[in-house]
């Protein structure tokens, strides 16, 4: 008999860890946006191939649920993360203006994936909150980087 694991809590250490590694992880996309407003623009390149690793990342995570989703599901889940890191792949070999801003589009085509996890329980409540408040912010910033690089 398989036993899917259960959700993290909605409180707890592991949640917390969870919000405090998520929100580092968006420092890079901080950085990106003073280069490219003020610094000069001299890491952009550190930061347009961070953005695809993390959005490699957000297709991994896609990967795992589809693990324990229903069958149906679970091939939309793998084909769409497949899609979603090779449009992030495609988005580190252009210049910087398109590359982010591909890399937003990315983003936002992923967190729309994460609402139908949610919508359908995968997802529970806090991770589902944890996932909009930072895809806000990284889909800000690439924005952002984009139109300023």
């Amino acid at each position: 008999m398989t036993v899917a694991p259960a959700p993290l809590p909605d409180s707890g250490p592991a949640r917390a860890a969870a919000w405090a590694l998520a929100a580092a992880g968006t420092l890079p996309f901080f950085a990106g946006i003073a280069d490219a407003s003020v610094l000069g623009r001299t890491s952009l390149g550190a930061v347009h191939i961070y953005a695809a690793i993390i959005a490699s990342f957000v297709c991994g995570i896609h990967w795992g649920a589809a693990l324990f989703s229903p069958g149906g599901m679970a091939l939309r889940l793998f084909v769409a993360s497949n899609v979603a890191a090779l449009l992030a792949w495609g988005a580190a070999l252009l210049s910087p203006r398109p590359g982010f801003l591909l890399l937003a589009a990315v983003f936002a085509g992923l967190l729309l994936v994460d609402r139908q996890l949610r919508q359908s329980g995968i997802w529970p409540d806090w991770f589902w909150t944890l996932r909009v408040t930072i895809s806000t912010v990284v889909i800000g910033a690439c924005l952002w980087i984009g139109m300023a690089a």
